[in-house]
């Protein structure tokens, strides 16, 4: 569909046009799996550790925050980037709808 020297010009177009618009591209289809940032990384491990004190059980908001230490509304907001990332599984409208994906 497109030569390369092609897309290449526009992929440079793009960059100059919008270098934040470029980075997120990037970011979203960027293949390579990346690490988490420390903080979430933290989070994760906790939220893993007490899922496995719970004998499995999936976790509510105010259990992961008290796991994680912090406000219902850090938690909740940490707990979908986390998703965003596809380490957890989080069911609309349910108690406990907080579901750890294997690693």
């Amino acid at each position: 569909m497109f030569e390369n020297d092609e897309i290449e010009e526009r992929a440079k177009r793009l960059i100059a046009a919008s270098p934040a618009l470029a980075r997120e591209i990037v970011r979203q289809y960027d293949p390579t799996p990346k690490r988490l940032p420390e903080r979430q990384q933290q989070a994760l491990d906790l939220l893993k550790a007490y899922q496995d004190e719970q004998n499995g059980d999936p976790l509510t908001y105010k259990e992961a925050a008290e796991a994680l230490g912090c406000s219902s509304t850090a938690a909740f907001y940490m707990l979908h980037r986390l998703q965003a990332r596809g380490h957890v599984e989080i069911e609309p409208h349910q108690r406990r709808s907080i579901i750890l994906k294997a690693a």
